[in-house]
């Protein structure tokens, strides 16, 4: 995410507000406290050994490293407009200039706790093609069940405790204290000595105990989310229709929030023109990144002038739920809901690798390009992009795209969903705001203020 344009080592009125933090990437034992939201977040929960899993404690220690969000939502004779801020630090990862490739991966998660198992992943495959080392495929799968893992985690924090509290109920907070316990021990099986994912690392075969974990989870989400295996539910809600039944006939939290979408007319806010992120051909993306506009790239990305979307909503965009229910509803609030729901399901699958099953490409190296390195990572709430020059032994220039400067652009997915929401009074603007903004999640602190 480095800001350096130059020299020989480069890569070339009365307001109202809210404010929000993100879902923690920290861990906690089953049964622990787990803080009550705020507004649309929530602070960390409890810290563990781990580094991946450095915590943090409330917002202020959330924002400082990872920055903010600064969200204006303000009424004007033609409409409403809106501004986004950011202080998020694009230029954070210039720390890792002057490092080797191992120091580099070692201090990655003391900088990035959110997604930090994303982040390793893609800071891994970055750092593994500078220096043209391929990973075993057990190595990659157990990285990608990680990864799986992580997203799981950071999605269930918004469906359990944010979800309900947009409802006015209570959130189910021993579910996620129960789902962070769970997560965790799943984590630690995948990655017994915390090396998995350090450039080069070998992994042994998954545990026999692996299976045993995702079967509790698996019931964990039976009960709390679903009303039916999360297999089970897939099959059953493969169209728009009849996901709708289930949202009216299920009494979990999340299909009663859902149900209310249905019931107020507010399935189909948000909408917007903003297109998904299409698949960036590797030699572009680094000129992108690497060029004399990189830090404004990396601040403010656009793909060839335009905005877009990179996002639960996107990755599920070609099943057919999420198809049926974009050409009922639109792009709106209820297909981007149940997007998380799916994913969720969807992720599951990836927590027992079958070691029969087929083998992951190997990232292949950005052609001509000697020393560079081009990592990307289907991090929560979207793609994650690390790109890496090292050269003799030496990181020379990291650089970090992530999907929160291209859903929180200020002509993007969010500030053109805010322009184009009905509520006539700033209760109700507010409550859909909210709802947007929850749906899209955000990776840091925000301020959500009304004019």
């Amino acid at each position: 995410m480095g800001d350096r344009d130059g020299g020989k080592d480069a890569i070339g009125d009365e307001a109202q507000s809210c404010r929000s933090a993100p879902s923690p990437s920290a861990t906690a034992e089953a049964g622990a406290a787990v803080p009550e939201p705020m507004c649309l977040g929530a602070a960390s929960a409890n810290a563990g050994p781990n580094a991946l899993d450095a915590p943090s404690e409330n917002i202020s220690r959330m924002s400082d490293p990872a920055g903010s969000l600064d969200i204006h939502l303000r009424r004007s004779a033609s409409g409403l407009v809106c501004a986004i801020g950011s202080t998020r630090p694009i230029g954070a990862a210039s720390a890792f200039i002057g490092l080797s490739p191992a120091e580099a991966a070692e201090r990655l998660p003391l900088l990035y706790a959110i997604c930090a198992r994303a982040q390793a992943g893609a800071c891994a495959c970055a750092l593994e093609q500078a220096q043209g080392v391929v990973p075993s495929a057990t190595t990659r799968i157990r990285r990608q069940a990680a990864i799986a893992a992580e997203t799981i985690r950071e999605h269930l924090w918004r469906i359990l405790l944010d979800w309900p509290a947009l409802l006015g109920e209570t959130p189910d907070r021993s579910g996620m204290a129960a789902v962070l316990g769970l997560s965790n021990r799943v984590l630690g099986l995948l990655d017994p000595a915390g090396d998995l994912f350090e450039p080069g690392a070998e992994s042994a075969a998954a545990s026999p105990q692996l299976g045993a974990l995702v079967a509790d989870l698996t019931e964990l989400l039976t009960r709390r989310i679903y009303g039916a295996s999360p297999e089970s539910w897939l099959s059953e809600v493969a169209e728009a229709s009849a996901f709708e039944r289930w949202c009216r006939v299920s009494d979990t939290r999340a299909a009663r929030l859902l149900r209310s979408l249905l019931d107020s007319g507010e399935a189909s806010l948000g909408q917007t023109p903003v297109a998904p992120l299409p698949g960036m051909p590797d030699e572009e993306l680094i000129s992108c990144l690497s060029g004399s506009a990189a830090a404004d790239f990396i601040a403010r990305p656009t793909w060839r002038g335009h905005p877009c979307e990179t996002s639960p909503f996107t990755r599920r965009l070609a099943m057919p739920l999420i198809a049926s229910l974009v050409e009922r509803h639109g792009p709106g609030l209820l297909p981007r809901l149940a997007a998380q729901l799916v994913e969720v399901a969807v992720r599951l699958r990836r927590l027992t690798p079958d070691p029969a099953g087929p083998d992951p490409d190997p990232p292949a190296r950005p052609a001509g390009a000697a020393g560079l390195g081009l990592g990307r990572a289907p991090a929560a709430r979207g793609q994650l992009v690390h790109l890496v020059r090292v050269d003799g032994g030496r990181v020379r220039d990291y650089r970090i795209l992530a999907p929160t400067e291209w859903n929180f652009h200020p002509r993007g997915l969010v500030a053109q969903g805010l322009v184009a929401l009905s509520g006539s009074s700033d209760t109700a603007l507010r409550r859909q705001a909210e709802l947007l903004i929850t749906a899209i999640d955000p990776c840091v602190a925000f301020a959500l203020t009304l004019s």
